[in-house]
């Protein structure tokens, strides 16, 4: 039974989700890598299930309310233990990490002023911080609360990528202006040697690789006396 209703999950049906847990409520505690039933829907592209099955839990972890954007469950939970924000989930990431992934302003917010460490990496194979989070889902404004709060916008992860190599990636244009106001480095190579560019221009956006080029021919642009 636990393994159709996460399939159901992972579908993002959610009515055939609610039938099971109709059936059987005690689903909403199984855990496939660890990872709840809130987190895979989430994982796989469900915000709205995820949020249904936050509603059917009793007790949400900081991770599921970071991860649904659930701010009276964080205000509760850090209210109890403040170091919460420090702890990481079974996949490695931070509350932070989760909040600027899946585009929670708020959230984000909150954890930052509660002392979420803003540069620290993920416990995974990613090794992500959270701008580099926010960065790979297109949340602008969370990379630019973040970067208010002192993110570093040349951090590295896995492959020695930076958040601009991500919004180069992803064409992502508001993106790239506001990690180079930030202070992003364009000419920051990965580990296979290439630049957000090459990503910009492997990946066929040109619109977005014209904003880079342009940043480059004006950092070797000679200056006047």
């Amino acid at each position: 039974m636990s393994s159709t209703f996460l399939d159901a999950v992972k579908q993002g049906d959610r009515a055939e989700a609610e039938r099971q847990l109709t059936a059987d409520p005690g689903l909403i505690h199984v855990r496939e890598e660890g990872l709840s039933p809130i987190m895979i829907a989430a994982y796989h592209g469900h915000p709205e299930l995820a949020s249904f099955l936050a509603d059917k839990t009793v007790a949400l972890t900081i991770f599921e309310a970071a991860t649904t954007g659930k701010i009276n469950n964080i205000l509760r939970l850090l209210a109890r233990d403040p170091q919460l924000v420090n702890t990481y989930a079974e996949d490695g990431f931070q509350p932070l990490g989760l909040a600027s992934y899946f585009g929670h302003y708020d959230v984000a917010e909150y954890l930052v002023k509660a002392g979420a460490p803003v540069n620290s990496p993920s416990r995974n194979s990613l090794t992500a911080a959270p701008i580099q989070s926010a960065a790979a889902a297109g949340h602008v404004k969370i990379v630019e609360l973040l970067l208010k709060y002192k993110a570093d916008p040349n951090i590295r992860e896995q492959g020695g990528y930076t958040p601009l190599h991500a919004a180069a990636q992803n064409g992502d244009k508001e993106m790239i202006r506001a990690l180079l106001y930030g202070g992003a480095d364009l000419l920051l190579r990965s580990n296979d040697s290439r630049l957000p560019l090459d990503l910009a221009l492997e990946a066929g956006h040109t619109e977005a690789a014209k904003i880079l080029q342009e940043g480059i021919t004006r950092q070797f642009r000679p200056k006047r006396d």
